[in-house]
């Protein structure tokens, strides 16, 4: 037993050297400073820790502070649709790019590009798209709403309210409240969109071809060899990438900052938004604050994973 668990421990060294030295202490001085009054500006020493230490009221204060709220639902609106829009469309492009077709490696490679493209380049390049005067979003919208609305006048009747707004004026995107966090979601999935694709092409891969050709001979049609053979073997690989893809949407900083820093009107305000924003964002900085809210966001995130993966029994292969 102990040869079997020599060599995974070796590997895992590197890492946990690491850990152990650039991660634990910060880890820990976090966890102290969420129960302290912490501005920064001092030294932090045992004396500072006794004298501003305040126990639960960063905590509590949370429970209080609507603008804490209303990153936690923004956030969760957030991971509740880009997750699963990502996944089903890097599943559905994978599935359509693990085809031996001409021309395929450099759709791949086209696809995986916004992934290895700077966040920050991402976010201005997603301000222009969604632009609501020159945008080609809203470009299309228009042309879109007006030939809708000529095909109503076409017809003798006048144009739902909703024909003629799209017509007119389209969605207002990053300036609304409204349309806000959509834009966002839209560059998120953009960017995100190729990974997970990849990630998907490997478990697809990965598969092995025997079982296709025996569903055929079967008489198995390309649907039902997808539902019954594709995904239960691919549902590690699926487990993985939803996996991935919460905790990424749980952390989501750098796309918000760039794309709106968090407005307008707090519409876009996200958890780790509002976490930089009282660490580093307004003066005095309210670190102990900051602090308490990491450790909220670590606490949801560790429940949700450890749900995920208690239920992962239901419906992953694992003998895949």
């Amino acid at each position: 037993m102990r040869a079997y668990f020599r060599f995974p421990i070796l590997f895992l060294l590197p890492s946990l050297a690491g850990f152990l030295a650039f991660n634990l202490g910060p880890i820990l001085v976090s966890f102290l400073l969420s129960f302290v009054s912490y501005d920064g500006l001092e030294p932090l020493t045992l004396k500072t820790l006794r004298e501003h230490w305040v126990g639960l009221a960063n905590y509590h204060r949370l429970l209080e502070d609507p603008s804490f709220h209303r990153a936690f639902w923004n956030t969760f609106l957030y991971v509740g649709v880009a997750v699963p829009l990502e996944i089903l469309l890097a599943l559905l492009l994978a599935l359509g790019l693990n085809r031996p077709w001409r021309g395929v490696r450099i759709l791949r490679t086209l696809y995986l590009l916004p992934t290895v493209t700077s966040v920050v380049a991402v976010g201005l390049l997603w301000r222009w798209v969604l632009n609501p005067t020159v945008g080609p979003v809203n470009l299309f919208l228009r042309y879109l709403g007006q030939q809708l609305e000529g095909l109503w006048h076409r017809f003798g009747a006048e144009a739902p309210s909703w024909v003629v707004w799209l017509a007119r004026e389209g969605p207002g995107w990053l300036a609304d409240p409204g349309w806000a966090l959509w834009g966002v979601i839209l560059a998120s999935v953009w960017a995100g969109v190729g990974l997970r694709m990849l990630i998907f092409l490997a478990g697809l891969q990965n598969i092995n071809r025997e079982y296709l050709e025996a569903a055929s001979l079967d008489g198995a049609s390309s649907f039902q060899r997808f539902l019954y053979v594709v995904l239960p073997l691919l549902s590690p690989t699926l487990f993985l990438n939803t996996l991935l893809a919460m905790i990424g949407g749980f952390q989501v900083f750098g796309l918000v900052y760039t794309m709106t820093g968090g407005g307008p009107l707090d519409s876009t305000n996200v958890l780790m938004l509002y976490l930089y924003r009282k660490a580093f964002g307004t003066f005095p900085f309210e670190m102990g604050y900051a602090s308490a809210i990491a450790w909220v966001l670590f606490l949801l995130l560790f429940t949700l994973t450890y749900l995920q993966w208690v239920l992962r029994r239901r419906w992953v292969l694992e003998e895949a």
